[in-house]
């Protein structure tokens, strides 16, 4: 009977004790590749889409919305941006800035670093409408 009970107790402890894998459980993030061609369709658009409000019309759909700053589309973008240094500076978080003017708005969290990383590449390539 002891044996039994000593047996079933290993078992426990035996099967009890596993080792994660963190890579597993937590995958790191791709890479942020910008090396090749920013697609204003493909990679920009949805950033303005998706963590600029462009979907909500009471934010960035047009330059008629609430904020006067249209980014639904490659020219309300370009119209936006164009002659603004404070576009990156928005999205950035930068502290020189007043942090009422960070985007996205009302959220202390800044879109991601490969988002920003795109929109900068994407400008300093010319802003191409790709």
């Amino acid at each position: 009977m002891k044996n039994l009970l000593a047996v079933c107790l290993l078992s426990i402890l035996y099967y009890g004790c596993y080792y994660d894998n963190l890579e597993e459980l937590h995958p790191s993030p791709p890479p942020c590749d910008t090396t090749g061609t920013i697609s204003f369709s493909v990679d920009i658009l949805p950033i303005m889409l998706h963590s600029c409000g462009s979907q909500d019309l009471a934010c960035h759909k047009t330059d008629a919305s609430q904020s006067g700053y249209g980014l639904g589309n490659y020219t309300d973008v370009i119209n936006t941006i164009s002659g603004s240094s404070i576009f990156l500076k928005t999205i950035t978080h930068d502290p020189s800035i007043n942090s009422s003017k960070w985007m996205p708005k009302g959220s202390s969290a800044k879109i991601d670093n490969c988002s920003i990383q795109k929109i900068k590449a994407w400008l300093n390539r010319g802003k191409l409408n790709n």
